[in-house]
């Protein structure tokens, strides 16, 4: 790979919005969203047999911030939707790729 565009996500919910953690998507990054898109689907078909529910999302990706660190950060929206965030992390010796999830808020 060249360059980094993007990055899949998934999470799976036991019960409800609240008990829900990030599961390993079956690749680290795409050189395009569309490469993310595409198997997106089965990804989450996987996840959806271990957990009650189950969330993926493909996020655009700066490729500089995979030479950087930088902070994922994910929730689960009020209408049922994952929103992905990735944004440099300001501290200067933080591991890349850390995941801070959300309390499921806007």
């Amino acid at each position: 790979m060249e360059h980094v565009a993007a990055i899949m996500v998934l999470v799976g919910c036991m019960q409800n919005t609240t008990t829900c953690r990030e599961v390993p998507s079956p690749v680290v990054a795409f050189e395009t969203l569309e490469e993310c898109q595409a198997l997106l689907p089965p990804a989450m078909e996987e996840v959806g047999k271990v957990f009650k529910t189950a969330y993926g999302e493909c996020a655009v990706v700066d490729p500089a911030l995979f030479v950087e660190s930088a902070v994922i950060e994910w929730a689960i929206t009020p209408a049922g939707k994952l929103q992905v965030t990735v944004t440099p992390d300001e501290e200067p010796y933080a591991v890349a790729g850390g995941v801070r999830p959300s309390s499921g808020e806007e």
